[in-house]
C-alpha cells in the first residue's frame, strides 16, 4: 500500500509538471492576495486611526466578494497630507492586479501592469480642492474634466472613455462618485465665469507679451555696448555686427511690441461680443474646446457630446460638512483602468465591480 502511494503521488506530480500553460489556463488559475504599506506621513493620529478603519472596511467588503483570478493582486492603503486649503483628508484603498503569463509551461508573475482599481476616500482624480495653476490657470483659467457625470440609481456615474496607459497603449476607465443626495463635490463653471476669467487672462497674457518685448529690446541695447566695447579697434566687425545682427533684432522686436494689442484685439473682441449674450445664455454650462487655428490661444463653446471638449469646473466648499472630523468620508471615487485588450484584464474589471458594495459605501458618508 506504502508504494501504491508513493507510484501515485509521482505519478500526479509528473502530470502536473507536464500540464500546458495556456492563456485559456491562466484565466482559470486562483490568484493571490498580498498586501503592502501606504503612506501616512503628516496626519493626526486620531485622523489615521479612523482612515485605517474605513480602509480596512472597504477591503473587507471588497475580498467578501472578490476572488482574483490570474493575478497576483496587490493591495495597500494610501493616505494623504492634506493642504489648509482642504476641508478634509483623502486616502483611498488600492488594487494593483499584476498579470500571470506563461513563459513556456512555466506560469510566472507580470512585474508590472497597467490595471488599476482604486476606491478613494474625498479623493478625485481631478483638484476640486482649489483653482486651476500653471498653464492651466493662464489658459481655460479653471481645472477641467473630460467625462459629464450622470446621476443614476443614487450614485453620479462617469462613462467608459479611453485612457492612456503609456507606452504609447490606450486602455479604458470608468468610475463612480458616491456622493450626498444629488449633489457633486464640485461645481460647473458658467459660461460667463469663463469669459470674465479669460478676459483677465488675455489681458494679463498682453501685458506680459509687452513686458517682453522691452526686455529684449532692452536686452539688445545691452550687448550693443558690449560690441562696441570689444569691437572699437576692429570697424568692420562693428559694421557687420551693427547692420546683420543688432538692427535686424532691434527692427524685429519693435515690430512686435508695435503690434501687440492689434495682435490681441480680435480675442477681446470676441470675449466682448460673447459677454452680451442673453443671461440666460451666459449662466449656461462652460463646456469648451481649444481653437486649434488661432494665432493665439482661443476657445469655443461646445457640448459634452464633443470628444475635445473640458467640462469646467471649481471648488464647491458648500458641499462639505465642516462640522465633521477631517477623516470622515464625504464623498466616494471608485475608479477603474484595464487594459481591454488582455483577456485577464477584461475579466478582473468585471469581477471587481460585481464586489463594489454601493449601499455600503452609501453608508460611510458622514460618519
Amino acid at each position: 500500500m506504502k508504494y501504491l502511494i508513493l507510484i501515485s503521488v509521482f505519478l500526479i506530480a509528473i502530470s502536473s509538471s507536464a500540464q500546458e500553460c495556456t492563456n485559456e489556463s491562466l484565466l482559470k488559475t486562483p490568484g493571490i492576495w498580498t498586501e503592502s504599506g501606504g503612506s501616512t506621513s503628516g496626519i493626526a493620529a486620531a485622523d489615521l486611526a479612523k482612515e485605517k478603519k474605513v480602509v480596512a472596511a472597504i477591503q473587507t467588503m471588497i475580498k467578501s466578494q472578490f476572488t482574483p483570478m490570474g493575478v497576483r493582486a496587490r493591495i495597500n492603503g494610501s493616505y494623504f497630507r492634506s493642504e489648509s486649503y482642504m476641508p478634509v483628508n483623502s486616502y483611498s484603498f488600492n488594487i494593483i492586479p499584476l498579470n500571470f503569463y506563461c513563459d513556456g509551461n512555466r506560469m510566472k508573475t507580470a512585474d508590472e501592469t497597467s490595471t488599476y482599481f482604486q476606491i478613494s476616500v474625498n479623493f478625485f482624480d481631478v483638484d476640486i480642492y482649489d483653482t486651476a495653476k500653471g498653464d492651466r490657470a493662464m489658459a481655460e483659467g479653471f481645472n477641467v474634466i473630460h467625462n459629464l457625470p450622470v446621476e443614476k440609481d443614487g450614485y453620479w456615474y462617469l462613462k467608459e472613455v479611453d485612457s492612456g496607459m503609456g507606452f504609447g497603449m490606450v486602455g479604458k476607465s470608468c468610475g463612480w462618485l458616491i456622493t450626498y443626495d444629488g449633489k457633486l463635490p464640485f461645481a460647473y463653471v458658467t459660461k460667463k465665469e469663463f469669459l470674465e476669467k479669460r478676459k483677465k487672462n488675455v489681458t494679463n497674457s498682453m501685458h506680459n507679451a509687452e513686458a517682453g518685448f522691452k526686455d529684449a529690446l532692452k536686452n539688445i541695447e545691452m550687448e550693443k555696448g558690449f560690441k562696441e566695447t570689444e569691437y572699437k579697434n576692429d570697424p568692420d566687425k562693428l559694421k557687420k555686427y551693427m547692420e546683420m545682427s543688432y538692427q535686424y533684432t532691434k527692427d524685429k522686436f519693435e515690430k512686435l511690441l508695435a503690434n501687440n494689442e492689434k495682435n490681441y484685439k480680435p480675442e477681446f473682441d470676441k470675449i466682448e461680443t460673447q459677454l452680451r449674450m442673453s443671461a440666460e445664455e451666459l449662466n449656461q454650462q462652460a463646456i469648451v474646446k481649444l481653437d486649434q487655428n488661432a494665432n493665439l490661444s482661443s476657445y469655443h463653446f461646445t457640448d459634452n457630446n464633443d470628444p475635445f471638449g473640458e467640462i469646467l469646473i471649481k471648488p464647491n466648499p458648500g458641499y462639505f460638512n465642516m462640522k465633521l472630523p477631517r477623516s470622515s468620508p464625504q464623498f466616494i471615487w471608485v475608479n477603474v483602468i484595464w487594459n481591454h485588450h488582455e483577456p485577464i484584464a477584461s475579466m478582473f474589471r468585471e469581477d471587481i465591480m460585481k464586489a463594489v458594495d454601493f449601499a455600503t459605501l452609501k453608508s460611510m458618508l458622514g460618519k
